[in-house]
């Protein structure tokens, strides 16, 4: 009689956790990256990673509540997701994002509909980092960020976007799979920073998933990761859900980086 009731009662329990508690319960995580000749100005420099929103539009209540700011924030991909009611809010959300340094988007997989690109109504104006690359200037020294639109959805040329950056200058990634890792020039860059993954969304333990999407490393999902040429990855568990709306063993998540001379 009582295991009759307890079973239905546990399934209940982990049907509600990863429906409702764990899909709001974000994490704020902090790297602390050293990155060798890194310009002297740029120490300390922050950057608010956000990633795979899915129209999740209280990630920004946690950002405004926890006063949560940085000198650059990156987006990288999934804005909408299908049943976002109305866009139009997650476009007004993105809007308020603001930083001394610019706000920078590269598409993720979600992004495309029927083969082109779509976010609208927001209009990602100069924020759009697809197949760009852009300096960042602070007391006379500058770092790059660079951008590819997603590697499977979009049309990514890698080699054209190093091309842009000068010879020896600091350089970050934005993509939102962190596979870009694995392409030949990415021992270009210094930083990739990446989403996608949602952290395998569903895991056991918080260690095994079995689900990746991606084929970066043994059992890598998130986190930090070294690359070859010693290019570091950090991939976000990101804020939002697909497929199936619930998280379990992979809060959403809110990343800040910070730059530190090696």
């Amino acid at each position: 009689m009582i295991g009759s009731v307890f079973v239905p009662l546990v399934v209940a329990g982990i049907i509600f956790y990863s429906v409702i508690v764990e899909p709001q319960w974000i994490q704020l995580s902090r790297y602390d990256i050293a990155i060798p000749n890194l310009p002297k100005s740029f120490e300390g420099f922050s950057i608010l990673h956000l990633s795979d929103f899915h129209g999740r539009v209280g990630a920004f209540s946690y950002l405004q509540r926890n006063k949560i700011s940085a000198d650059v924030i990156v987006i990288t991909g999934d804005l909408f997701s299908w049943i976002t009611l109305p866009r139009k809010r997650m476009a007004w959300a993105l809007d308020t994002l603001q930083a001394p340094n610019g706000v920078f988007y590269v598409s993720g997989n979600h992004d495309y509909h029927h083969g082109k690109l779509n976010i609208e109504p927001w209009d990602v104006d100069g924020r759009l980092l697809d197949n760009r690359a852009i300096s960042v200037n602070r007391a006379g020294d500058a770092i790059w960020f660079a951008g590819i639109p997603d590697l499977v959805k979009g049309k990514p040329s890698l080699a054209s976007v190093a091309n842009q950056i000068p010879d020896g200058a600091i350089a970050i990634l934005l993509s939102h799979r962190p596979d870009a890792v694995l392409l030949p020039q990415s021992s270009r860059f210094n930083l990739i920073l990446s989403g996608h993954t949602h952290g395998g969304q569903v895991t056991f333990g918080g260690r095994w998933a079995p689900v990746r999407h991606t084929r970066v490393g043994r059992k890598y999902v998130a986190g930090k990761w070294m690359g070859p040429g010693n290019t570091i990855l950090v991939t976000s568990r990101g804020l939002g859900e697909s497929e199936l709306p619930i998280r379990f063993g992979s809060r959403p998540e809110v990343v800040q980086i910070f730059l530190y001379r090696a």
